[in-house]
């Protein structure tokens, strides 16, 4: 392996702001600049990716092949939960990217961040705003890593990391102007309410369908007094929260939990062939017409999951998948192959809505203390 000449990482960085705004990913100067400016390998003490498995010195200059993968679209994850923490991750860039344009952050705004992870995230922001950032993680690995990274770079008097369950957020650093949230919760804790400036904002990952969508969630009011307006602004997957913020018992399906497909059938042209994000556009309709849509995976190779692991599973039924290619792949009673097909139908007729196109309202807390969306509804296009 080769050591990178001088200045090398500054160069990758111009490069790599330059490629996620080519991209789309980013759209605004000082979100550029961040990506420009913060250098993420310092963030990645060991990470793996596919089948490799990378431990870096971050004082130094790491090698060029490994610099090609921090430095491009990846997500890399840091913690394979093996070690008694959780698992845990660096997001893809134009995902992070993404979702901080949708912050709307500008100098002097006070940010919460619910998942620390590597701590790249949080850094990035406080060079967006120069004001102070509170980042919370759940695991205990996770969060010293992280706060030894930001102390290495002189982040940590503008960054703060603290290791606790990100349920309570973090009173003693508000009122904040924005909350981020970078790991799947099923809904806002009514305490972050208390913790809010007026005309917040929230950018959060929220359980839906099996997977977690961003929605921008907006809160106008004081001091928990007010209302939430939800809209829905990308497809996307976290890893889900630890603890009170995703409980295990508000779902009827665990991802985690294969589905038996040995009578598995195949049905033919039961639906359009799809591209991967009209396949979500669809995906994010399903759920929002039936509950029993999830993310689900055959315990064996009943179909490639290429095409999509979106289903409708009934425990009492069957499950049937829908595909990218139009096929339909279906277990149990043929009934819920039908009612899948049905939806996808009708999802046809109303002109494929887009994720971006639904907007959503929020109910009282449940048993589990969140406030859930509820009352999905399509915007004027």
């Amino acid at each position: 392996m080769t050591t990178p000449r001088a200045g090398q990482i500054a160069e990758r960085l111009t490069a790599y702001a330059e490629e996620l705004r080519a991209a789309g990913a980013i759209r605004t100067d000082p979100v550029q600049a961040a990506f420009a400016s913060v250098p993420r390998h310092r963030f990645l003490p060991h990470f793996r990716y596919r089948a490799g498995d990378y431990t870096l010195d971050t004082t130094s200059e790491p090698p060029g092949e490994v610099l090609d993968i921090v430095y491009a679209n990846n997500a890399l994850l840091t913690h394979t939960g093996g070690d008694g923490n959780p698992t845990s991750s660096s997001s893809a860039p134009s995902i992070m990217a993404k979702m901080l344009e949708a912050l709307e952050l500008r100098p002097g705004l006070r940010t919460l961040e619910i998942g620390a992870g590597t701590g790249y995230n949080a850094a990035l922001v406080h060079h967006i705003t120069g004001a102070p950032v509170v980042t919370v993680e759940f695991g205990r690995h996770t969060a010293t890593e992280a706060a030894t990274a930001l102390r290495a770079l002189g982040l940590h008097e503008g960054v703060r990391v603290i290791h606790s369950d990100g349920y309570l957020g973090y009173p003693d650093g508000a009122p904040y102007d924005r909350i981020i949230v970078t790991c799947g919760i099923a809904g806002i804790p009514p305490g972050w309410l208390d913790q809010l400036a007026p005309d917040a904002l929230i950018i959060a990952s929220v359980a839906h369908a099996g997977v977690h969508p961003i929605l921008a969630i907006s809160y106008h009011g004081y001091h928990g007094s007010g209302a939430l307006e939800g809209r829905a602004l990308l497809w996307g997957d976290f890893m889900p929260a630890a603890g009170p913020l995703r409980p295990a018992g508000l779902f009827h399906h665990d991802p985690a939990r294969d589905i038996p497909t040995t009578d598995a059938r195949h049905v033919p042209d039961a639906g359009p062939v799809l591209d991967h994000s009209q396949y979500h556009d669809l995906w994010c309709y399903l759920g929002t017409r039936d509950t029993r849509i999830t993310r689900a995976y055959p315990d064996t190779d009943a179909f490639d999951l290429t095409l999509g692991a979106c289903a409708l599973l009934d425990p009492d039924a069957g499950t049937a998948w829908i595909h990218t290619d139009g096929t339909m792949t279906t277990t149990g009673n043929p009934e819920i192959g039908d009612q899948l097909a049905t939806l996808v139908q009708r999802w046809d007729i109303t002109g494929r809505p887009r994720v971006g196109d639904w907007t959503m309202q929020w109910r009282d807390p449940n048993p589990a203390g969140l406030l859930l969306p509820h009352r999905w509804r399509l915007r004027h296009r």
